[in-house]
């Protein structure tokens, strides 16, 4: 049988590229993709050589995200004891992603000229590496192909499942930036439109390239491995059929202005036989499910997936060479400027401190991430309460306030206005970094993880056994140390804001997302130092605590001294630019910037320092009844013995002296013993 079932993984990687390829065909002619242009005509290698390219690009990918997690997550280990080196099972799976990876790669580099000769048109003199490279989306496409040649290096070189992590890691970042490509990177709703498509991509990497590899594994695999790889693949498939709902949703309704058009449309009707598609592929999934230990159903039904996954994999190449139906409404000249910098237009209301809380800039991606912590958190307290086990009802308090000034932070006032105003920024970078991680850190995650979750028990790693193992790693060894944390903490406000970053961020939806994770990362990493309940690598001194919180945050204080009295303009020449404030007015702006900083960081000074001394207070506490309960348990003893070693030095002292002396002296040794405890026996020498 694994001889047969080794063609058929053969077999089926050249057919489901042909369907891809004849599914995306099919869809542009739907849409009039394939119609010649009028003004730029096309070059016949781009119409019928972009398809074929990005059919390559996607198996690539799907490859390398769906081995990599396989390898890492899916697999059983080789034994109960835990084990990182890399099984023959794994190896294989492993060297797999790395051809998907460098195919992946490869054919990202190929989209560049690909792009550049669709820019110029047929016969055209200009340099089409050039004309693509200067260009945004060709510099994105560049960074994609170096992301996935990373990811092909780890994998190449991995022999443990740590650099295979790795591996997947670079793979996922890859995934992710595709969404800032194609028609999601040009849309008005910019950020909706990038957010969106980038889960879906990766939802789609996830739950196809799992599926796909683990068909193709199979006849590798023994039956009771898959059985348990099937079961854990799973909810991750669960979990990207929300996804890709959720995202499908937001992108259909930015791309159409009705939902009539699914059907009066090309577009639509493309769009709704994806839909369908997807419906198939969760019937499908769940049929999965029922038959864990049916090895040859698996196939089956993996098979039949698969073809219906390549459909719709060929629907989304047609799509994305498809423009969409939506009417989009060019307004005047000042907001065309405004929104071709920014992406969407500022609030019309004036800025004030009550419309931070009742005006609001949707960003349904960052609102579904915070709903889905706070929804995995809930879950988490609830299996440990049905399990009989107590979790503290502040520490769930917490942790929700956290996720809800999260969803805040990312879709009211402060995100509404962060882009066009300095003052609406600080309040969103201050929330960023000294309130929504303090409230994430007093809940507890890991320690709830941990108590949550099953740890496995065959020698592999999921997610409860990743986190903990990076919690206990030599980088959190480092990096949770006060002045380490600490410096980073203060450290980046001079770098970003005294250099182009500021600006880069402002200016491109990557560099305003990698910002929002490092604000977010370093301010978790401050609080968890200082506040954290999570358990530490090792034990760290109160009061060194005190003096990196009061060095710190007094830094950080100053620092918004330094903003207010500053004679120059932050990020002058993109404010300037969009052009919606006189000079005088950015400066006043950025004087309330500096306040802004200046005021708000004395209240989680006051906050952090509270804290710090009841939980020193609680662990001095702790300390003592554990070493009453232990006192309890071995009658004194450490008490008795330390009582006796005080004799005994007491009894080496009394050889020098006269023997008249000795009674004398051996009387004041057990008098100096009962003010260390009465009850104590003091045995002579």
């Amino acid at each position: 049988m694994n001889a047969a079932a080794r063609r058929t993984s053969a077999l089926s990687i050249p057919l489901l590229l042909l369907l891809s390829l004849a599914s995306a065909v099919a869809g542009m002619a739907a849409t009039g993709a394939l119609a010649p242009a009028e003004l730029v005509p096309a070059s016949p290698l781009v119409t019928w050589g972009l398809p074929a390219v990005r059919a390559l690009h996607h198996l690539g990918l799907l490859l390398a995200i769906g081995a990599g997690g396989t390898a890492v997550l899916l697999l059983p280990g080789p034994g109960r004891r835990e084990v990182t080196a890399l099984d023959p099972a794994r190896r294989g799976t492993v060297r797999l992603g790395a051809a998907g990876a460098l195919l992946w790669s490869v054919a990202s580099l190929a989209l560049i000229p690909l792009g550049g000769l669709e820019a110029t048109g047929a016969g055209t003199a200009h340099n089409v590496w050039d004309v693509a490279l200067g260009g945004e989306l060709g510099r994105i496409q560049l960074s994609i192909a170096v992301f996935a040649a990373l990811a092909a290096l780890a994998y190449a070189l991995a022999r443990s499942t740590v650099v295979a992590c790795w591996g997947l890691a670079l793979a996922g970042i890859g995934a992710a930036t595709l969404g800032l490509a194609g028609h999601a990177g040009s849309s008005l709703d910019h950020v909706n439109a990038v957010n969106a498509m980038s889960v879906h991509l990766v939802a789609v990497s996830v739950w196809a390239g799992g599926l796909l590899v683990l068909f193709l594994r199979s006849s590798r695999i023994d039956e009771e491995s898959m059985a348990t790889a099937i079961r854990r693949f799973s909810p991750w498939a669960l979990a990207s059929v929300i996804a890709l709902a959720l995202s499908g949703l937001v992108s259909a309704g930015i791309r159409m202005s009705a939902w009539s058009e699914l059907l009066t449309t090309g577009y639509g009707r493309v769009v709704l036989a994806k839909a369908i598609g997807l419906l198939a592929l969760a019937v499908l999934g769940s049929l999965q499910r029922r038959r864990l230990g049916e090895q040859l159903r698996f196939r089956h039904l993996a098979i039949s997936e698969g073809l219906v996954m390549a459909a719709v994999i060929g629907a989304s190449i047609a799509l994305g060479r498809s423009a969409p139906p939506v009417p989009q409404n060019i307004p005047a000249v000042g907001e065309l400027r405004v929104l071709s910098l920014v992406g969407y237009l500022p609030p019309t209301r004036e800025f004030s401190p009550g419309a931070l809380f009742t005006v609001v800039q949707p960003d349904w991606i960052a609102l579904a991430l915070a709903v889905t912590m706070a929804g995995l958190y809930v879950t988490g307290v609830l299996r440990l309460g049905r399990r009989g086990d107590a979790w503290p009802w502040v520490r769930t308090l917490c942790f929700l306030a956290g996720c809800l000034a999260f969803a805040w932070v990312m879709n009211g006032g402060a995100a509404a206005w962060g882009r066009f105003r300095f003052d609406a920024h600080m309040i969103q970078h201050m929330a960023m970094m000294m309130i929504v991680p303090p409230l994430w850190v007093l809940g507890a995650p890991v320690t709830l993880l941990s108590r949550a979750v099953s740890p496995r028990t065959d020698g592999s790693r999921g997610i409860r056994e990743w986190v903990l193992a990076a919690l206990h790693s030599g980088y959190s060894r480092v990096l949770s140390t006060p002045p380490v944390a600490g410096f980073i903490f203060v450290g980046s406000l001079i770098l970003f804001y005294f250099s182009p970053l500021f600006e880069l961020a402002m200016r491109h939806h990557l560099g305003h997302v990698l910002m929002t994770v490092h604000f977010l990362a370093s301010g978790y990493l401050f609080a968890w130092v200082l506040i954290g309940i999570d358990p530490a690598p090792k034990p760290i001194n109160p009061i060194l605590k005190l003096i990196t919180l009061l060095v710190t945050l007094a830094f950080h204080a100053f620092f918004g001294v330094a903003m207010v009295s500053a004679t120059w303009l932050v990020a002058q020449d993109w404010y300037t630019q969009l052009g919606m404030y006189t000079a005088d007015q950015l400066e006043l702006i950025q004087i309330r910037g500096g306040t802004i900083m200046w005021a708000i960081s004395e209240v989680p000074t006051v906050g952090y320092a509270i804290i710090v001394a009841v939980l020193w207070m609680k662990s001095e506490d702790r300390r003592a009844r554990q070493f009453d309960r232990k006192a309890e348990r071995d009658g004194g003893a450490e008490l008795a013995a330390y009582n006796a070693y005080l004799a005994g030095l007491r009894g080496e002292g009394d050889v020098d002296r006269a023997p008249g002396t000795a009674e004398a002296s051996e009387g004041a040794g057990t008098a100096g013993s009962s003010s260390i405890d009465d009850s104590s026996q003091e045995s002579r020498p």
